[in-house]
C-alpha cells in the first residue's frame, strides 16, 4: 500500500507552493501496472529517493523519465504515457501553484510546459543539497523544512523584482477553489487588467492559457476526490468540482486522459508483493490484491518552520 503525506509549505512559501507530498510504500515492494500518467495543472519537483521507474512508455520524446532519481515535471496539458514501477516506493514532491515555480525561480513557465528535465539543470547544483538532506530526513517535519529553506533562498533572491501587489500570484490563489470558479473575464476584471493583457501575463507566469488552466484545475481536482474518496460517484463528483454535469467532467477526461473516468480507474493496478501470502488456500493472488488498500492519504499539520 501507498501511503501519501501531504505537508504545507512554510507561510511564506504559501502563495507558491500548493503542497509538498512525500508518497511512499515504506519497507514493502510494490508493482504499479498500467500506471497511466494524466495532465496536470502543477509544475513539479520530483526526488525518488529510493526506487526508480522501471519503464515510462510515452509519444513524446520530451517529456519522458530517464533513469535518474530527480526531475523538474512542467504542468502537463496531455495524457503523458504510462508508467511501470516495482520497487521500494519513496518519493518526495513539491507541488507549485500555477505561477509559483515562476515567481521562486524566475523562469519562462512556456519554455516548461509538457516537457521533463533533471532538476539541477533548470535550477543548478543546490537541489543535490536538497536530495541528500531528504535521504537523511527522520520525519516528513524535516523534509519539510529542508524544502521551505531552499525554496526561501531563491525566494530572496528575486523579492526586491517582485511587485508589491501581484495580481497574477492573487487569481492563481484563488484558481483553487474550484466551486467557485470564475471566467477568464471575470478574473481579468478582478486584476484590474483588459482580457488580452490578463491572458498574456498569466501565460508568460503560468505557461498556459488562464482558459486552460482553469480546465486542468477543475480536472484534477475530481481526480483528486475520486482517489481519495474512491465510492462516490461521478455525478457528485461532477458537481463538487464546478462542472455543468457529469458529460462534461467525461469530456474533460477524455481529452486530458485519453480515456474516460472509469476506464482510467480501472486501469491503475497497485500492488504490494510483500503481503501477498501465497500459502493461504481459498483466496487467488488476484482476490487478495482486490481486497487490499491501494492508497491512504494523511494531512500533516506543521508543528514547526
Amino acid at each position: 500500500m501507498l501511503t501519501s503525506y501531504f505537508i504545507p509549505p512554510h507561510p511564506d512559501l504559501t502563495s507558491f507552493v500548493d503542497n509538498y507530498v512525500l508518497c511512499t510504500s515504506k519497507n514493502n515492494t510494490i508493482t504499479i501496472n498500467g500506471g497511466y500518467w494524466p495532465a496536470s495543472n502543477e509544475t513539479s519537483m520530483v526526488f525518488y529517493l529510493a526506487d526508480c521507474p522501471q519503464s515510462h512508455i510515452t509519444e513524446y520524446a520530451d517529456s519522458r523519465l530517464g533513469n535518474k532519481n530527480n526531475y523538474l515535471i512542467g504542468l502537463l496539458t496531455r495524457n503523458n504515457g504510462i508508467i511501470h514501477f516495482t520497487g521500494k516506493y519513496h518519493t518526495f514532491m513539491i507541488q507549485f501553484k500555477a505561477n509559483g515555480f515562476n515567481k521562486i525561480f524566475r523562469m519562462p513557465m512556456q519554455e516548461l510546459t509538457d516537457k521533463i528535465f533533471t532538476i539541477e539543470d533548470v535550477v543548478g547544483g543546490q537541489i543535490n543539497d536538497l536530495r541528500e538532506h531528504l535521504l537523511n530526513a527522520t520525519s516528513v517535519q524535516e523534509m519539510a523544512c529542508f524544502a521551505d529553506r531552499l525554496l526561501i533562498s531563491f525566494l530572496n533572491r528575486h523579492k526586491k523584482a517582485m511587485s508589491s501587489h501581484d495580481s497574477i500570484t492573487a487569481i492563481s490563489k484563488e484558481l483553487y477553489n474550484t466551486t467557485a470558479l470564475l471566467s477568464v473575464a471575470q478574473y481579468a476584471y478582478k486584476a484590474n487588467m483588459s482580457i488580452r493583457n490578463f491572458e498574456r501575463r498569466f501565460i508568460e507566469q503560468a505557461g498556459v492559457s488562464p482558459k486552460l488552466y482553469i480546465k486542468l484545475v477543475r480536472f484534477n481536482e475530481a481526480m483528486k476526490i475520486k482517489t481519495i474518496q474512491p465510492y462516490k460517484n461521478w455525478t457528485s463528483i461532477a458537481y463538487d468540482c464546478g462542472y455543468f454535469d457529469q458529460m462534461h467532467l467525461i469530456k474533460d477526461f477524455k481529452q486530458f486522459t485519453g480515456l474516460s473516468p472509469m476506464d482510467f480507474f480501472k486501469h491503475i493496478v497497485i500492488s504490494d508483493a510483500d503481503n501477498i501470502d501465497n500459502s493461504t488456500p481459498g483466496d487467488s493472488v488476484v482476490e487478495q490484491l482486490n481486497n487490499m488498500p491501494k492508497e491512504e492519504f494523511v494531512f500533516v499539520r506543521r508543528t514547526n518552520f
